[in-house]
């Protein structure tokens, strides 16, 4: 009887051993069960969130595209839907050359910088002449950057060699009736000290008048070195003089290297010809030879650009051959000369088949440099005319002379749109789809 008790008891203790041992492993089963399904709802909430964050991310960029495809079609004079403003974004002016495109979508938040088309350096007037004031001159400066104090290093002028005036004084930008860049995160609207000349004669002018020995100036414009300017002149948006040079009046060019061109002669109807092309819907106008543009040329000009362009302006290049001008209006464009290097020796011989001899002579004799020729001259201005998209002097090492005082506004906007025929807008850095 004993040991039937005693087998009765060793079973229950075994049957109640193996329960405690089910009923553990159930646990842990459990347990693991509940740790893998609470691991899988938090990598689902992970997987979810990461489709939610890269969905945004690449709405985001897709914004970004579209906003920049529209951009750089603004900035070219092009127009094209506002199919892609649906989400929250901003166009900012950040410097005076870039702009900043940021998007958000979510918690996403996008930024990528561009250039405008515009020129590399900033400065109303740059010049490899050597250049000659003969009197006052006033100048509504570009903008370079901020300076450490807060305020803006403002460029009136750029040289390679030198330039002489007697008096060259530098605006504040609040100083002009119009703002020079809305938008530009700054709170002073002044120009820092060392980059502000108020009165003082060239030799003494401040960093505004700016010595730059590396100056070149068809690269800083165009993007381009100087020995590729045929590759611009043959551009098929650009409008060229004489009409020689073309295969109609609106056809390609003629000539498939520059060798090939003809002599370059003194055009005595540049003028109506420049207009006929802004007419056209030309905004870089390339002229083949010398030029002399009267006060009725400018005036006639201007009518044309501010009816075909409104509040844009254009590129009048004058190439391998004298410009004068007499005139007193502003012109709402810019004006380059250029000297090839093909003729990088050339002299101006043509003055006298010209209305501006006997001015230019007399201004010689009263120049501060002596002994200067009219053949050596290859530029000169009677008046107080001034391009107002920058006037650029592109004749090394030769002279300009200026007889009249100057009152230069330069607005550097007018050549977005002209410039951007030739070099577009571009990203700054990387290209937006890369992480």
């Amino acid at each position: 009887m004993m040991g039937f008790y005693f087998g009765r008891t060793s079973l229950r203790q075994q049957g109640a051993a193996t329960l405690l041992l089910t009923t553990l492993m159930i646990s842990l089963m459990l347990i693991v069960v509940g740790r893998s399904a609470l691991l899988s709802r938090y990598q689902l909430a992970e997987v979810q969130h990461e489709v939610e964050r890269r969905q945004s991310f690449w709405l985001a960029e897709g914004e970004l595209e579209c906003l920049w495809t529209q951009e750089r079609s603004r900035h070219a004079g092009e127009s094209l839907p506002s199919a892609c403003q649906q989400i929250e974004h901003q166009v900012q002016l950040v410097s005076p050359q870039d702009q900043q495109l940021t998007v958000t979508v979510g918690k996403t938040t996008l930024q990528k910088r561009y250039r405008l088309p515009l020129p590399d350096s900033a400065g109303a007037v740059k010049t490899s002449s050597r250049l000659i004031l003969m009197k006052r001159a006033s100048f509504a400066p570009d903008l370079a950057r901020l300076h450490t104090d807060g305020r803006w290093q403002c460029i009136a002028l750029r040289y390679k060699y030198d330039f002489y005036a007697p008096s060259v004084t530098t605006y504040h930008p609040e100083q002009l009736p119009y703002r020079l860049y809305a938008g530009l995160p700054s709170d002073s609207e002044r120009c820092a000290g060392p980059y502000h000349s108020v009165g003082l004669p060239g030799k003494d002018a401040k960093s505004d008048y700016q010595h730059t020995p590396n100056l070149s100036p068809f690269r800083d414009l165009f993007g381009l070195a100087v020995r590729d300017w045929f590759q611009v002149m043959s551009n098929p948006q650009v409008g060229r003089i004489p009409q020689s040079l073309n295969e109609t009046v609106n056809g390609p060019m003629r000539y498939q290297r520059a060798v090939e061109l003809p002599h370059s002669q003194l055009n005595p109807e540049c003028g109506s010809q420049i207009e006929d092309l802004i007419w056209h819907g030309k905004m870089i106008i390339w002229v083949y030879g010398g030029c002399v543009l009267s006060d009725l040329d400018i005036q006639r000009m201007n009518r044309a650009i501010q009816a075909k362009f409104p509040q844009q302006g254009i590129i009048v290049l004058i190439q391998d051959g004298l410009v004068g001008i007499e005139s007193h209006h502003s012109l709402q464009g810019m004006l380059y000369q250029f000297i090839s290097p093909q003729h990088a020796n050339m002299v101006f011989q043509a003055w006298g088949d010209t209305a501006l001899q006997a001015a230019l002579i007399k201004s010689l004799a009263q120049a501060p440099l002596p002994n200067i020729l009219p053949e050596q001259v290859s530029y000169f201005q009677l008046g107080a005319f001034y391009p107002a998209g920058g006037l650029v002097l592109d004749a090394d090492r030769r002279f300009a002379v200026v007889q009249g005082r100057l009152d230069f506004h330069y607005r550097r906007d007018l050549l977005i749109q002209p410039l951007s025929l030739i070099r577009p807008a571009e990203w700054r850095g990387e290209s937006w789809y890369e992480p």
